[in-house]
Formats: structure tokens, C-alpha cells, sequence
């Protein structure tokens, strides 16, 4: 009799175990929440040291941009330069695109300007004049290919009472400051000669250029 009551005892508690792995649970617990760190924005770069005139900028392991020298007053007797108070101002540039460049480089006036102390910004003239300053950077686009170089002038509207702190130069599809070799425009130069009595300009510069002149050997 007591094999008999403990054999059904033995029983009964194996059963309740079965029921209570398979009861489900009425008080589930809720899913670990893993929380996702945003995603980090990349410091947007700002612009390095300005470059001397002379001096070469390597831009988007693409180009080769220097600006030689700039001048203010540039045009005599040419047609005005805009409101009162400007004045025709000139920078003679050159853009040479690299024997490795796998990209299109097309150079215009329109990728050029001058950068005021106050941010304010004097773009290239609108409309061509023969009075400007000769042989010209190309006014209108143009397809520059690779291992050549083009070199002119490009003429601004500019206030006639300032100078400009820079001569910044922004190839198409450039849209943030230039900080190292390789990352994206503009670059900017200064005129380390800025407030010295200026030359004449600039036609009787004793230089003949062809503004699309191949160049004898790569550009570094």
C-alpha cells in the first residue's frame, strides 16, 4: 500500500513539472532594448594658411591652381567696372590638370574670386571686354585635359576702396574649404604684396603664352 501511494505521488509531481515548463509565462519579459550611438557628422575641414602668389595648390589629387599676380586698378579706359566706387581688378592664374587625373576638369572664369576682410565676395566680370588685361584665362568653359596646363587673366568688379585678403579658387564640384593636398576647395592665395605700389597692368607683361600649352613634365 505505501509502494502504491508513493508510486502515484512520484507521478503527480512529475506531472505538475511538465505543466510548469509548458505553462506559458504570464508575465513575459520585455525585450532588451539596445540602444544605437548616432552616427558621427565628419568635422566639416575649414580652410588651411593662405598661399603665397607664386606658389602651387594641389586640389582633389586633380589639379594644380597658382595664381602669379594680381592687380588693382587693372582696365583704362575700359567699360565700368559697376556701382560707384569699383574699380577693374586682375589676377593672372593658371590651372594645370594632372597626367593621373581621372576626373573632368573644365576652368572658367566663374571658379574664381575675391575674398573680403568682411566675407564679402567680388566674382569675375560678366561680360568679356577687349580692354581687359591679355592673354586671358578662359572666359567661357572649357575642357582642360590631362598634363596641360592653361594660364591668363581673369578681371573682377571690385570695390575700389579695399583689397581683397584673398584670391580664392573653387574648381566645379568643389563645395568645402581646401585644408590638405587632396581634399576639396576653395584654396586660397594672398597677395603678399598687398599695399606696395602696383606695377603697370598688365598688357605690357613680356609674356607670351599659349593658353593651352602642354607641360613638359608631370606637375607634383
Amino acid at each position: 500500500m505505501i509502494r502504491r501511494v508513493l508510486a502515484v505521488y512520484s507521478l503527480l509531481v512529475a506531472a505538475l513539472a511538465l505543466a510548469a515548463c509548458g505553462a506559458p509565462d504570464r508575465h513575459p519579459r520585455p525585450p532588451a532594448h539596445r540602444s544605437t550611438a548616432p552616427a558621427k557628422t565628419p568635422p566639416r575641414p575649414t580652410a588651411g594658411p593662405p598661399i603665397a602668389l607664386g606658389q602651387s595648390a594641389r586640389l582633389l589629387d586633380t589639379v594644380n591652381a597658382t595664381v602669379y599676380d594680381f592687380r588693382q586698378p587693372s582696365v583704362t579706359g575700359g567699360p565700368s567696372a559697376g556701382p560707384a566706387g569699383y574699380t577693374w581688378a586682375s589676377a593672372d592664374v593658371q590651372v594645370c590638370t594632372l597626367d593621373s587625373a581621372k576626373q573632368t576638369v573644365t576652368v572658367d572664369w566663374k571658379t574664381w574670386g575675391l575674398h573680403y576682410a568682411d566675407n564679402s565676395l567680388a566674382v569675375a566680370a560678366e561680360a568679356n571686354n577687349d580692354a581687359f588685361p591679355r592673354p586671358e584665362y578662359p572666359f567661357t568653359s572649357r575642357t582642360l585635359p590631362a598634363g596641360t596646363c592653361v594660364r591668363g587673366w581673369i578681371t573682377f568688379s571690385a570695390p575700389g576702396g579695399q583689397r581683397p585678403t584673398t584670391i580664392d579658387y573653387t574648381p566645379h564640384g568643389a563645395d568645402a574649404p581646401l585644408d590638405r593636398p587632396g581634399e576639396r576647395g576653395p584654396v586660397r592665395f594672398v597677395d603678399t604684396y598687398a599695399g606696395k605700389p602696383q606695377k603697370e597692368c598688365c598688357n605690357a607683361v613680356p609674356r607670351s603664352v599659349n593658353p593651352f600649352a602642354s607641360r613638359p613634365a608631370a606637375v607634383g
